[in-house]
């Protein structure tokens, strides 16, 4: 991490001419851009070592210390920990009368074939719907989580769910849908999609939607028909049940609290 930041200075000292982030190739690479910007650090990079004892690593706090000072450090310290401990380990019932939708994407870097897998259930924890898609051209991991997100929004919207809680486990879409700001990154356009179909549900009254970021082991059933999906370039959709490969992870998961 010590290089980030540096191809600025590298820059002015005329070292280098290209000063764009060589992970996401958006804006120019900054501690800054690293920290809270970046796709590929805040979804592949960050989840790793905040995870691990890297957290506590001398030179990752050193590198947080002098750009954003003590006290945010020490408090940002104290968040991770605390989130570390709270974090859902299970999938979790939807509260009453709402419908939880969980969708997860599956990136074919070889074959430029992805695939999204999407699985609907009600407050009981019964399977109300399950599908899958497959995808053409799709240039990333984080584009074709995008995907998925706005087909569990389509699937929220046609169907006369009132309360939908959309969860996935890609940290940058959930908080792009969150956002009230325009996203400018590669999937911008996508984000942009899902944010006008909730909002104009939203508005008319007629839907509320909440987007919920959840770790992988909590979006296991959406997880399994989107690699399933991608290895055997089969799409589905099936009502009031999931394909027989995610019926295991089915019954795991039949019986969990509300949230």
């Amino acid at each position: 991490m010590k290089e980030n930041g540096e191809r600025i200075n590298m820059q002015h000292r005329k070292l280098v001419t290209d000063t764009s982030c060589p992970r996401c190739g958006e804006r120019a690479e900054t501690i800054d851009h690293f920290f809270r910007e970046c796709l590929v650090t805040v979804e592949v990079v960050l989840p790793g070592v905040l995870n691990s004892s890297i957290l506590i690593n001398a030179a990752f706090l050193d590198v947080h210390f002098r750009q954003y000072g003590e006290t945010e450090t020490q408090e940002y310290i104290i968040k991770r920990k605390s989130a570390k401990i709270k974090e859902t380990r299970s999938w979790r019932c939807p509260p009453r009368e709402s419908v939880k939708i969980n969708f997860d994407g599956a990136f074919g870097r070889q074959n430029n074939i992805s695939a999204s897998g999407i699985v609907a259930r009600n407050d009981e924890g019964c399977i109300l719907l399950s599908c899958s898609e497959t995808h053409k051209e799709v240039t990333s991991a984080f584009a074709v989580e995008a995907l998925a997100c706005q087909k569990a929004v389509r699937m929220g919207l046609e169907n006369t769910w009132p309360e939908v809680i959309v969860e996935g486990d890609s940290l940058v879409v959930i908080k792009k849908c969150n956002s009230k700001d325009q996203d400018k990154s590669m999937i911008g356009a996508y984000i942009s999609d899902i944010q006008q179909m909730v909002n104009r549900k939203t508005i008319n009254g007629t839907k509320h939607f909440v987007f919920k970021h959840i770790p992988r082991i909590a979006n296991a059933i959406a997880h399994k028909i989107a690699t399933e999906t991608l290895k055997r370039k089969e799409e589905f959709y099936l009502e009031k049940k999931v394909p027989e490969y995610a019926q295991k992870q089915r019954f795991l998961e039949w019986v969990r609290k509300p949230d």
